[in-house]
Order: structure tokens, then C-alpha cells, then sequence
């Protein structure tokens, strides 16, 4: 790897309980290595000047986009507006714009909540994308709204799907049309995050129709997160509109930047790593840079140069008293600094997690969490970042390993594994790297499983969005703990804490 590549973790590895240091140093360019959910470049485009609706295709110059349509069909769609149900408006609106779709444009359709009142597998394909205008009409006609919201899995399969259209060179686009929230506990923002690492031109677009706060919240993070456009409508007539404008914007050309020439690669750029604190666990109890709140002695034990923990409780940072929390009580560096855990896991419940970084209250925190769940026929390891502020919730969440049942789609960036036990066996021999990071005023986790590479053979890493803080929510601390949906026992076996002082080069 070239000298030019930024370092961002540097790792000191203790095996045993042994004081043999193994300094890892990962160099890894961001493009290819890492995996960013929601941060590519937005959508530039043009609107055309001549609307859609109402407009004939032979007045609309030709297309080159594969568009999927993925209509809302829960329950909530035969509510009323302008005392017409809301299915009835989008039913018409978009049998119009199958009608006017321009020369060289394919479409397609998908839906939700249409076959049971429970079901969080209710959705559905109802036309390919490239399918004709006739059949698409005759699906849009059949839709009538049941059931649940299961939007995290209707983008992940629509958006998998979408992804395979050949040519893969036309431009592509989700259009998401709902009235509502997620109801069935997946994350729609991860799922459209994904269409943005998959090496073709895809957005996920989103109409809200006449939905609340906290849904069109949701909805525009979905967007943000896809690289696409938010449209709201709160009426009948807004909805026309929104959807005329979200299909200009889904087949606008992408309007190219210009090359720039490349800079001379900055010289001596790479920081300064220094360990600034450590603790292996070597003794019988904590080290005085500790304490233990909510403490269940039942529930750890420090022997051989490991902290075992188990856990049955639920929440982490986000209750009242987490069991075991571990707070780190020392000083940290006054710049940047790098605080790194490494553990290992037994991964054997549906829901196992280690929650790491910044605690003030259960209203107030900034964590970085790394754990596995299963779902729909999915196992899967993932990273989180969470933000707290005085109860308003934000978070960033990205797929590490996964198998592939419905909910892990689209892929990540390796490949699919058709086998948890191989990927549970990984996670308990090889250490798990959680790194929590400060830069200036900004806060990032990432997570590299020691000894796992990816197809090029380099370590295999995945890193969060950044959030911002100007002071750091409470006192750096850790804990095992379960979703509050979670079930079973946690195991977890922490080998070190550590904390490196990282500086400029020029310092």
C-alpha cells in the first residue's frame, strides 16, 4: 500500500495476558476499503421544462433510466384526503405516469402490506423492471391496502433487484411512495444506504403523503441516505405534483463534473500514534482508571488477562442503570485521540452487542456498538454509531458480515456467506477491533476483525459516518447488553482498553 494512503487506526495486540505488543497499522483508502453508509455525492441534475402528467411521450425528450416504482399498500392508504383515499390518488397518479413514460425509459412495480394485516414479508414484485405499460396498469389497478409497513425490506430486495437490470450503465432509480413509518423494526435508512455501494448509478427517491413529524423525518432520512431527492405532499393536488417532479428528477441526465487535475500527494501527512493509556486486565479486579456502575459481580470476572462478561440485560447506554457499565475515569488527550477495545464474542444468542464509547445518562450518549442479530433468515454482524442528545435519537448503522436471507440485501461490499456457523467461528477466534475515534469536534467508530481480509487481501474494515459534538456527552465507558427486543445470553471477552494520543506530523 502506498505511503500516500491515510492511517487512521493503529492497534497494540496483547495475546494471553502476555505484555507482547504487536503494533498493527492499517492503511486504508476510503474508496475502496470502507464502507460509507448515505455519503455519496447528491443527485445532480436538470428538471425538464415540460411536465409529465398530462404530456404526451412524444413531446418528452427519450430516457435512459430504469425506474421502480414501490408503492405503499398498508392499511393506512385508505385513509382520506380531500375525502378521497390516499391508495385512490396514488392509484391514478401513477397509472398516468406509466402512460407518459418518455421513449427509452423502463419502469417497474413493487408493494407492501397487500396480503396480510401481521405479515412482515408482505411485499411483492408485481412487474419487472422493462415491463409494459399495460401490465403495469393492470398490477396498479389490483393493489388493495392490508397490512404492515415493511419498508427496510422492500427497498433492500427492490434495490437488489434494480442493481441487476442490464445494461448496468443506464441510470437507475428507486421511487419510494409512502404515508408512513416503518413498522416492522428493520432500518429503511440502511437498507437505501446500500444502493450507494454498489458501483452504478443508483438513487433512492422518496414522496411522503400526508405523513406526521416523525415519518417524514424517516422518509427524508431514507432519501439523504440514497442519494436521492425528499418530496412532500400534503394534499391531493401536492401529490400530483410530487410525483411529476420525482419522476423528472429520476430520469434528469446526471449532469457530469468537471476532471480536475490531480494534486501532488501532500508529503510526511501521516500522524503521530502514541499510546496514551492501557489496561489489559491482568490483575484480579479493575484497574484504579475504572469504576463499575449497576455492578452484578455474578456477571463478569477478571482471570488470565481477560474480562469476561456476561450479560442478560437489555437497552446499553439507552436505560435508566445498565448493568456493568465500565467507565473509563482517567484523562484523555486534549486533540485527537483513538480509544480501542478488543474483544471477542460467543454470538450464540439472536442478539449480541458490545456498546462503547461516551455515557452521560440514558438521554445522553454518543456509542459506538458492534453485535450481531438475526432476522427474516438473515445472520448478520453490523456497526453502529448512536447519538443521544436529550432523547432525540440518531444513528448509522452498516452491515460487517452477513448471510443472505431477506433482510441482509443488497450485499455488502464482500461477498455473500452462506454460512453463520463459519462467520459465527471467525467471531470466536479472531479478535474484534472496535476503534472509537475523535477528530476536532467529530466522532467515528470502526470495526476490523484481526486476521479476516477481503478479496483484494487487505484487512477488511468497516467505518461509520461521522457525528458532531462540541463536548463530549459524559465519560467513556463500555458495557454487553442486548436490543430491547433481544433474547438469550451475551458472552463477551474483553483482552484491552487502550487509548493512542494521535497528532500531526508537523507537531
Amino acid at each position: 500500500m502506498g505511503a500516500t494512503e491515510p492511517l487512521w487506526i493503529s492497534e497494540y495486540r496483547f495475546r494471553q495476558g502476555r505484555a507482547v505488543r504487536c503494533r498493527t497499522i492499517l492503511e486504508l483508502s476510503g474508496s475502496l476499503h470502507m464502507l460509507k453508509g448515505g455519503t455519496s455525492s447528491l443527485l445532480k441534475c436538470f428538471l425538464a421544462s415540460t411536465a409529465i402528467i398530462g404530456v404526451s411521450a412524444t413531446n418528452v425528450h427519450a430516457s435512459n433510466a430504469d425506474i421502480l416504482f414501490i408503492l405503499d399498500g398498508s392499511g393506512s392508504m385508505w385513509g382520506q384526503i380531500d375525502k378521497v383515499a390516499k391508495i385512490t390518488t396514488a392509484k391514478e397518479t401513477l397509472t398516468k405516469l406509466v402512460d407518459d413514460v418518455p421513449d427509452g425509459a423502463r419502469v417497474g412495480l413493487m408493494t407492501y402490506g397487500t396480503q396480510s394485516k401481521e405479515s412482515c414479508v408482505d411485499f411483492q414484485t408485481l412487474n419487472e423492471v422493462g415491463a409494459s405499460a399495460k401490465a403495469i396498469k393492470e398490477s396498479i389497478a389490483g393493489i388493495k391496502p392490508l397490512g404492515k409497513t415493511p419498508m427496510g425490506m422492500s427497498l433492500s430486495v427492490g434495490i437488489a433487484s434494480l442493481s441487476k437490470t442490464e445494461p448496468q450503465d443506464r441510470q437507475k432509480a428507486v421511487v419510494l411512495i409512502s404515508d408512513g413509518i416503518e413498522t416492522c423494526n428493520s432500518d429503511p435508512c440502511t437498507s437505501a444506504a446500500m444502493s450507494q455501494h454498489l458501483g452504478i448509478d443508483m438513487k433512492v427517491h422518496v414522496v411522503g403523503f400526508d405523513v406526521d413529524a416523525e415519518a417524514k423525518a424517516q422518509l427524508q432520512c431514507i432519501a439523504n441516505a440514497g442519494g436521492g431527492q425528499y418530496f412532500n405532499a400534503d394534499d391531493t393536488e401536492g401529490f400530483t405534483k410530487a410525483m411529476r417532479d420525482v419522476v423528472e428528477v429520476a430520469q434528469a441526465p446526471v449532469v457530469a463534473a468537471p476532471v480536475a487535475e490531480p494534486e501532488p500527494a501532500p508529503k510526511n501527512v501521516e500522524p503521530v500514534i502514541t499510546e496514551y493509556f492501557r489496561e489489559d486486565f491482568d490483575g484480579e479486579t479493575l484497574g484504579e482508571d475504572f469504576i463499575i456502575s449497576n455492578e452484578n459481580p455474578d456477571n463478569y470476572i477478571i482471570e488470565n488477562g481477560v474480562l469476561t462478561m456476561l450479560s442478560t440485560s437489555k437497552g446499553g447506554f439507552g436505560v435508566e442503570e445498565p448493568e456493568n457499565l465500565l467507565t473509563y475515569t482517567g484523562k484523555l488527550p486534549k486533540g485527537n485521540w483513538d480509544a480501542v477495545l478488543v474483544f471477542k464474542g460467543d454470538y450464540s444468542s439472536v442478539s449480541d452487542r458490545l456498546s462503547f464509547g461516551f455515557r452521560k445518562d440514558k438521554d445522553n450518549y454518543l456509542t459506538g456498538v458492534f453485535g450481531h442479530n438475526f432476522t427474516s433468515g438473515c445472520h448478520r454482524a453490523y456497526l453502529q454509531n448512536l447519538k443521544n442528545q436529550k432523547g432525540k435519537l440518531d444513528k448509522n448503522t452498516l452491515l460487517y458480515r452477513a448471510t443472505n436471507g431477506l433482510d441482509c440485501y443488497p450485499q455488502p461490499r464482500i461477498n455473500w456467506e452462506s454460512d453463520w456457523t463459519a462467520i459465527q467461528a471467525d467471531l470466536q477466534k479472531m479478535n474484534v477491533v472496535l476503534t472509537v475515534s475523535k477528530r476536532g469536534r467529530s466522532y467515528t467508530t470502526a470495526v476490523v476483525l484481526d486476521g479476516f481480509m477481503d478479496a483484494d487481501g487487505n484487512p477488511y474494515v468497516v467505518k461509520t459516518e461521522q457525528f458532531t459534538a462540541l463536548r463530549a456527552p459524559g465519560d467513556l465507558s463500555f458495557t454487553v447488553d442486548k436490543p430491547l427486543n433481544g433474547d438469550g445470553e451475551v458472552l463477551m471477552e474483553i483482552e484491552s482498553f487502550a487509548i493512542h494520543e494521535v497528532k500531526s506530523a508537523a507537531n
